[in-house]
């Protein structure tokens, strides 16, 4: 191939989203990935777009954040959200995929493609000149990091995250559990539903909840560094910790199941189907930084698991990331070098959905598009990111909270007060709307095609 127009650096979900993004739009892309010659501490597969903490993308309704954000992403034609619903396995509402398919979806998807190189090296050195995205994850490489927060001329920020269980269906006594989707009536029929569900009364509740507490745990992996969570996805242990009843009313709550859970039941721990077979179960919402041992010991006196089989247990890793108020722009440029972009995790944008629109939003930015409506789920996110407090800023996943005002009273609208669910869906049918608008709208020269206009 000839000289690229752009460099990537990572093959995450934001790298290989803003690779295939430039490259469909007409640019040569050279994309830079470590493994299968070095992995993190988090990363198994060899190939790229790796899901680690969870096989889900969350749920595909417009009432919902995430809903609203991948729909944005289906009209700007997300090649990330396409391979997703390609290796889209059962997971009720939620955009669930198989992690090993999806995995190879993408990689195939960069590597065939006429326009993109595909390195399988490590980067610690960023070029001074070239235009290149950043998207090495919150595990991103000692020296690279080093070299990034040198540029900013920062100590950056950081994390302590984790990973959660699967474990083997075929290892659980399933007379101690039922199979139901979470606010679905449709009743116990197997076929029907992506959720095993394991109800616990109080007394089983407060027994798991004291043996959490009492369990070995990972430390920092910094000698006397504080454990720092993200709070929207905390350890269980830490949750155990914050309160009794915390767990039951977080990762743990018993409602939405209609009939079907005991009268009895305080809490309950849901499985979802890993793969579509449906053989291998990831415990949700369980992330956990008890020690392996610690782990089967604590899991298997919980009522359906005295036997259960683990394909892999929950692990703690420190996830970095920058200050993005202070040297982020609107384009997610650094402000010292604006050569350089930066997408995913390691700005501070949290979550699988997150990755995939930062990472589209700067090769959009690459390629010298337009900004995107201020009222979109896109353009919002980025907005936190770059005018949070720089002080106080943490990860925060996209949420209603972070569009703009609507500029009118929802309730105003009709004869009757609007549920939480309609006002969200009135929200998200603005962002599409102007997004619609923006997409259909001609825009200036551009130096290369716009991979986003055939849906105008």
């Amino acid at each position: 191939m000839t000289q690229e127009d752009f460099l990537v650096i990572g093959a995450g979900l934001a790298g290989s989203e803003a690779a295939l993004t430039l490259a469909n739009a007409g640019a040569r892309v050279k994309i830079f990935e470590q493994k299968p010659k070095v992995f993190s501490a988090a990363h198994k597969l060899p190939g790229a777009a790796e899901l680690v903490c969870s096989n889900s993308l969350k749920s595909t309704e417009l009432s919902s954040a995430h809903g609203l954000l991948k729909e944005e992403l289906r009209l700007l034609n997300s090649p990330l959200i396409e391979l997703a619903h390609q290796a889209r396995i059962p997971g009720g509402k939620a955009l669930t995929v198989e992690r090993e398919k999806f995995s190879s979806l993408v990689t195939t998807a960069l590597k065939s493609h006429p326009l993109i190189t595909f390195c399988e090296e490590q980067v610690s050195e960023l070029p001074e000149d070239k235009k290149t995205l950043i998207a090495s994850g919150p595990l991103t490489s000692d020296g690279l990091i080093k070299n990034i927060l040198k540029i900013c001329n920062d100590d950056g920020l950081y994390f302590y995250d984790a990973t959660s269980p699967v474990v083997y269906l075929e290892s659980l006594d399933m007379e101690k559990l039922f199979w139901a989707n979470r606010w679905d009536a449709s009743g116990l029929d197997e076929s029907k539903d992506d959720y095993l569900n394991l109800p616990l009364n109080r007394e089983e509740y407060l027994k798991f909840r004291e043996n959490v507490l009492a369990a070995e745990k990972t430390e920092s992996h910094i000698a006397g560094e504080e454990l720092a969570y993200f709070e929207g996805c905390l350890p269980i242990e830490e949750l155990a910790r914050r309160g009794e009843d915390t767990l039951a009313f977080s990762c743990m709550r018993p409602i939405g199941f209609q009939s079907h859970l005991p009268k009895r039941a305080h809490a309950v721990i849901q499985f979802r189907r890993e793969r579509a077979a449906g053989e291998l179960l990831n415990m949700v919402g369980f992330q956990t930084r008890m020690k392996w041992p610690e782990q089967e010991k604590v899991f298997r006196q919980l009522p359906g698991m005295e036997k259960a089989e683990f394909a892999r247990l929950g692990a703690m890793h420190r996830n970095t990331f920058i200050n993005s108020p202070l040297h982020l722009n609107e384009k997610l440029q650094i402000k010292r070098a604006p050569h350089l972009f930066m997408a995913g995790q390691i700005t501070g944008s949290e979550g699988y959905t997150e990755a995939i629109a930062t990472g589209h939003y700067a090769a959009m930015a690459m390629l010298g598009a337009e900004n995107l409506p201020a009222t979109t789920a896109m353009r919002s996110l980025v907005r936190y990111m770059i005018t949070s407090d720089p002080k106080h800023f943490q990860p925060m996943n996209f949420n209603f909270g972070l569009l703009p005002e609507l500029g009118f009273k929802i309730k105003e609208r009709g004869q009757k007060k609007q549920t939480k669910s309609e006002r969200n869906q009135i929200r998200s049918e603005r962002s599409l709307k102007d997004l619609k608008e923006w997409i259909s709208e001609p825009k200036s020269q551009m130096p290369f095609k716009n991979s986003w206009s055939k849906t105008a």
